[in-house]
């Protein structure tokens, strides 16, 4: 079952995973597009001590689906006119951050870990590094 719940304008969501409780214990399911809306190309796993602040950039053409598994995680959307922060604490809880938008993540836990599954592969030349670039990229 998918639940979009859409917090701003902007081109982000938080969707609800399918969680199964047993005796206490949950299993998380991420499977095929009925929750995640694109086909994944690509998972990576981001573990960082407390206070660190990762990502910094935007994506041209790549999706990106972030689930935080352990800890906790604000993540910082800007879309070029609207700025809004999400906070990932929950495995049952991922966002969808669409190509355009300029993405932070800061770590508020020791050892917090971020899954991201993304729509492409890696290439270098889709990142957005300098945000003044990304400004005019978004023009």
């Amino acid at each position: 079952m998918k639940k979009d719940i859409n917090l701003t304008n902007s081109n982000n969501l938080l969707i609800e995973l399918p969680c199964h409780i047993d005796d206490g214990n949950e299993l998380i399911v991420l499977e095929g597009s009925n929750v995640i809306p694109f086909a994944i190309s690509r998972v990576f796993f981001v573990r960082a001590k407390k206070g660190s602040v990762r990502g910094k950039h935007a994506h041209k053409i790549c999706s990106q689906f972030m689930v935080c598994i352990t800890g906790s995680i604000e993540i910082l959307c800007d879309d070029g006119v609207n700025k809004k922060t999400y906070l990932l604490n929950n495995p049952s809880i991922g966002l969808n951050v669409k190509p355009g938008v300029w993405a932070q993540q800061k770590y508020l836990q020791e050892d917090s870990v971020l899954a991201v599954m993304c729509n492409r592969p890696f290439e270098q030349e889709d990142y957005i590094y300098d945000y003044e670039k990304f400004k005019i990229f978004i023009k």
